[in-house]
């Protein structure tokens, strides 16, 4: 392969949400992409369709990625052909197992589209030599657990994943840096921003101690709140998954550990609420795209709406931005449809728009869902407030949506929620200023995903 130009690539993933994101990120560098849900149904391709790399997921129905790249491997017709992993398992034995199949990288579920081209960029910068052609003096002999495993991927192509798992793990470190420094800054921003509110509005103090400790209340009851369930599935879920051989089971622990993923995304969402106060001007004239940022988030909830069988139909436009920084963005979408997820009916329908209005935008997820009575409309987004059916579901902790009001009440928009009655579904709209209304244009933020 000599550029993205004429470089075909197969994915393989049984979601097809999951399948359409990483093609969009593809076809927008100029790559060809095509994709099948099955590791069956890439043979049927690959029989007929030369293919320059294969994308495959590891945990799907009927054969599983290593299976599938096992063969590949024995098949002399597509021995060398580059084959990466992207996929939510990152324990080092999950690792270690594509390793031993002879994969030649691995990238991390949810899919970053900087991640993505590099990795796909260095695996074709560089000739493949099959595991097959490789005598077992040329393998690595690697004890991990008490077990011993023989590697068939080369020192290059294990060099290069040692490369990629430590830039991912380095890269969120320094998001975590980035919130332990935000929240050591908070009380001298607050301090601040108390001083120069005091002289134009005579705040007292009695008031910022109030609103101080309301805050500190709050983080603390979702951390608790949040943590607690979390550390003994995360901890423990993965080793059963390996464990078990009933595949069945394996199956169904399989959506236990994506689950739990999802929880973990939510603590580090929620331990970021203190990114969404008064303190956060230096963001308010950034731009966002909107588009992008929807596809993202869908992709973060494939396998939910898989699940579900949720249509998702996005009618929000390409490069359509907003006045927001990406950050705050993010966790509206996030939020906002996470919300009509959880609350939708099975083989539901979620719909998306943003449209522009006089000197505003519209941002609009409409689901069918269970809907909601005038007194839940009232409510809803008061903090901790839970639908009732969500009453006893200790997964739901009733913040989103207080957390989107706040911030778009950051850069002066409102929210609101409307709905027939129950069993008729709900409309969610955000009205922001127009980005035309803003003197200065910013740079659009890169992010995201699809629909």
């Amino acid at each position: 392969m000599t550029g993205s130009q004429k470089c075909r690539v197969l994915i393989v993933e049984d979601s097809k949400t999951q399948a359409d994101i990483i093609r969009h990120y593809l076809t927008q560098e100029g790559y060809e992409a095509e994709w099948v849900e099955s590791p069956a149904s890439a043979f049927l391709v690959l029989d007929h369709t030369p293919f320059d790399l294969i994308l495959t997921d590891i945990v799907m129905p009927g054969m599983d990625g290593y299976t599938f790249c096992h063969l590949l491997r024995k098949d002399p017709r597509f021995s060398q052909i580059p084959i990466i992993f992207v996929t939510q398992l990152s324990d080092p034995t999950d690792i270690i197992r594509g390793l031993c199949c002879g994969a030649n990288n691995f990238i991390i579920k949810p899919v970053r589209r900087d991640q993505l081209i590099r990795e796909i960029s260095l695996v074709a910068q560089r000739p493949n030599h099959p595991a097959s052609t490789r005598s077992d003096s040329d393998r690595i002999s690697f004890v991990y657990d008490g077990h011993e495993y023989l590697i068939s991927s080369s020192r290059e192509d294990l060099l290069c994943i040692l490369m990629s798992i430590y830039q991912t793990a380095a890269l969120k470190n320094s998001e975590l840096e980035q919130t332990t420094r935000e929240l050591n800054d908070f009380t001298s921003h607050l301090e601040e921003l108390v001083e120069e509110r005091t002289q134009a509005l005579s705040v007292t103090n009695e008031i910022v101690e109030h609103l101080l400790m309301q805050r500190t209340d709050l983080i603390t009851r979702i951390g608790h709140d949040l943590k607690t369930p979390l550390t003994p599935l995360y901890a423990f879920l993965p080793y059963l998954y390996q464990k078990e051989s009933d595949e069945e089971k394996k199956e169904i622990l399989s959506l236990l550990v994506k689950d739990v993923t999802v929880l973990k995304h939510l603590v580090d969402r929620i331990l970021k609420l203190s990114h969404i106060t008064l303190d956060s001007f230096s963001d308010m004239k950034s731009s966002a795209d909107i588009h992008l940022i929807s596809l993202e988030v869908l992709g973060n909830h494939s396998y939910l709406l898989d699940q579900k069988e949720i249509t998702v139909k996005n009618f929000i436009r390409p490069r359509t931005c907003i006045r927001m920084s990406h950050f705050h963005a993010m966790t509206v979408m996030e939020n906002l449809i996470s919300n009509a997820i959880m609350y939708n009916k099975d083989k539901g329908s979620i719909t998306l728009t943003c449209e522009h209005e006089t000197k505003q935008q519209v941002l609009s997820i409409q689901d069918t869902g269970i809907g909601l009575t005038q007194d839940q409309i009232g409510r809803v987004f008061d903090d901790f407030y839970k639908a009732d059916e969500s009453r006893h579901d200790h997964s739901v902790h009733g913040l989103g949506l207080a957390i989107v009001k706040r911030i778009i009440a950051l850069y002066g928009g409102t929210v609101s929620v409307k709905s027939p009655g129950p069993g008729c579904g709900s409309t969610f709209q955000v009205f922001l200023p127009d980005t035309d209304t803003v003197s200065e244009s910013p740079p659009v933020q890169e992010g995201g995903h699809h629909g």
